[in-house]
């Protein structure tokens, strides 16, 4: 299926809702969260206001996913889920998968959220509703890991990056709006949306949402708030660095887009730095090593290792002068 054969059999209703939240996922199961949305949504003095539309993304079993369908037929009378259903013969991708469901959406304002957040707190679709209407800004939530066990011996680097870098408040976050964008929890305008949809020339993981916020500052204002949803997924160790060095392509494209962004990165002074030296062979595969090291060294040593392994990596797959 085509993501224009979604958009031809898409119903339309009487009224434009205020807000479509919108929720793409390849195999995550995505009911729990349907079901707090829904329950946020029904305690709205107008219900319809809120539209929801889930896509599945090219997964070819859909295993797990018809309960989807299920909730959207067993809800409060008058609360639709709208379940977009999508057995692409391959996977869309992060980006294309957001800009089909803004298409489809019918709401003035897109709330974007990922398959595996929850809401941190009752009243998350309120608040949200609260910080929606204007049409020249970017709206971002945040993320935290509140409601998420703490990690698994095997899953401790994501989880420390995430407390340095991502679970911030937003007071911290508005210091570099575009740099502490995060696509799992943003409002933007529809009509803004599909006049500046995510690149989906970026495949795969990583960089895709990172282009975006470069982008989209140029045209429109990036407030952070807190209403925060708490990411409920552990990233194993070795599925994060692999995830990692895939993305290295992904960072190729964002810095011939955005070159003079990226070399403000903190990781690009690390890519000068190995770019401007004679590396050993052996140094890749013993970072690598230092990095997965579960247990016998501390977890920021090993994080300050899987960062220089992925400098190391990036400073191979970019063939651009990093000067000037």
């Amino acid at each position: 299926m085509h993501p224009d054969d979604l958009l031809r059999s898409r119903p339309l209703g009487n009224t434009v809702p205020r807000l479509s939240i919108l929720v793409p996922t390849y195999d995550r199961d995505v009911v729990p969260l349907c079901q707090e949305l829904l329950a946020d949504i029904a305690t709205l003095d107008d219900p319809l206001s809120v539209e929801l539309l889930v896509l599945i993304d090219g997964n070819p079993t859909l295993e797990g996913q018809g309960a989807v369908i299920e909730a959207a037929s067993t809800t409060r009378p008058g609360m639709v889920l709208d379940a977009t259903l999508a057995p692409f013969s391959h996977n869309l991708g992060r980006g294309e998968a957001r800009n089909t469901l803004a298409r489809l959406a019918r709401g003035e304002t897109l709330l974007f959220l990922d398959a595996d957040g929850m809401p941190d707190r009752p009243g998350f679709v309120g608040r949200a509703l609260a910080e929606a209407g204007n049409p020249g800004e970017i709206v971002c939530g945040g993320r935290t890991g509140r409601r998420c066990p703490p990690a698994p011996a095997d899953a401790k680097l994501f989880e420390h990056h995430s407390r340095k870098r991502e679970w911030i408040p937003a007071a911290a976050r508005n210091q570099d709006p575009a740099g502490t964008f995060m696509s799992a929890n943003f409002m933007a305008s529809r009509d803004m949306f599909l006049a500046h949809p995510f690149d989906d020339a970026f495949k795969g993981w990583g960089w895709e949402d990172a282009e975006w916020a470069l982008r989209i500052a140029r045209v429109a204002s990036i407030r952070h708030v807190d209403n925060s949803v708490s990411h409920m997924e552990h990233h194993r160790d070795a599925d994060w660095l692999g995830r990692l060095e895939r993305s290295a392509t992904n960072y190729r494209r964002l810095f011939a887009l955005h070159p003079d962004a990226v070399r403000r990165h903190r990781l690009f002074k690390l890519i000068r730095r190995f770019r401007r030296v004679e590396t050993k062979p052996g140094l890749a595969p013993t970072l690598r090593r230092v990095a997965l090291a579960q247990g016998r060294i501390p977890v920021q040593a090993r994080l300050m290792a899987l960062k220089l392994y992925q400098a190391l990596i990036y400073t191979r797959a970019l063939p651009f002068s990093l000067d000037g």
